[in-house]
């Protein structure tokens, strides 16, 4: 029976709601699927009354509290304890609600986000010390990898040139789609940085992009395309039948505006490289809608439903 770490994310935000509101679509979901549900119970419990749904109990459930004075401690312990589920073996993936930057600041833990926190995990919890989180974003045939996340536009160019920014990412893509997702040749396409991929202005395209394409084609193991113009790149794009395995944006928003534009409440956060399978939410914690009944679980479902492919993948692949 596949079984999931399931964190409720930050209990100021809309995580205790979409929770609850998956939770009740079990029924939706394969009768051979479990889940620990992990973090702070008393705010899931408050988030199920508010909009009037009953927390289903049974074999399939078991809930794991997780008590703190500041929710940004609340929500990072109840990470820990996932990434501990998974090494355990109690569980065979993460699934992670939405967590607040700044309360993990003020709760003492200087992470800028998810990814980062479990590599953290990953590297004092595991025997994985050179293990390389990376995010990939999913929906559909939609695959989208960012080659920097979040860091300010100034500083995507320098963190480009250093050594491996732009190789390491690709390979751990790349064995991510051979080994996870069962695709013997993947065909990559990388968009370039620059407007229309450097033929006006800049040289990041051909000074760091094309030894790598060049070089990875050389091995065989996948086919490299690009660099690509991005503002041409995504004209009349079906999620559906993208024509690429995945799609490689240098920075942040230039990958991330079409993908959520195109996946809507739909969207899922992967994680690869870490030696454990982790999907999540691809929004954030939206404290202004926080108690109003209003949020929409879409995400959360969705990354439920592609952690338990991806185990279903792995299992058939093992």
């Amino acid at each position: 029976m596949p079984r999931l770490a399931l964190t409720i994310g930050d209990p100021l935000g809309i995580g205790p709601e979409i929770t609850a509101k998956s939770l009740v679509r079990l029924d939706s979901l394969p009768d051979d699927c479990a889940f620990d549900v992990i973090g702070s119970l008393d705010a899931l419990m408050k988030a199920a009354s508010d909009i009037g749904v009953t927390l289903p109990q049974g074999s399939r459930i078991a809930y794991h509290d997780i008590t703190g004075e500041k929710p940004g401690d609340i929500a990072y312990r109840a990470i820990e304890h996932a990434v501990r589920q998974v090494r355990d073996g109690a569980a065979q993936a993460i699934v992670t609600g939405p967590i607040s930057k700044k309360h993990l600041y003020e709760a003492g833990h200087a992470f800028p986000g998810h990814t980062e926190i479990l590599e953290h995990l990953a590297h004092t919890m595991s025997d994985a010390q050179d293990a390389r989180a990376e995010m990939l974003f999913v929906y559909k045939k939609f695959r989208l990898l960012l080659l920097t996340r979040h860091i300010a536009l100034k500083d995507v160019p320098e963190a480009l040139a250093k050594s491996g920014a732009v190789a390491r990412p690709l390979k751990i893509l790349i064995q991510f789609l051979r080994h996870q997702c069962g695709i013997d040749m993947p065909r990559i396409a990388l968009l370039g940085p620059n407007p229309h991929a450097g033929e006006i202005a800049g040289d990041e395209e051909k000074r760091l992009f094309m030894p790598v394409i060049h070089a990875v084609n050389a091995i065989g193991a996948s086919q490299l395309e690009g660099c690509f113009a991005a503002d041409a790149f995504f004209r009349d794009f079906d999620a559906g039948t993208t024509g690429y395995d995945a799609i490689v944006a240098p920075y942040h928003d230039q990958g991330l505006i079409p993908f959520k534009m195109v996946a809507g409440y739909e969207a899922v956060n992967v994680t690869i490289g870490l030696p454990f399978l982790r999907t999540s939410v691809g929004h954030g914690t939206a404290e202004d809608i926080a108690g109003k009944g209003v949020a929409r679980e879409d995400s959360l479902m969705a990354a439920i439903k592609e952690a338990l492919g991806l185990i279903g993948k792995n299992q058939a692949t093992a």
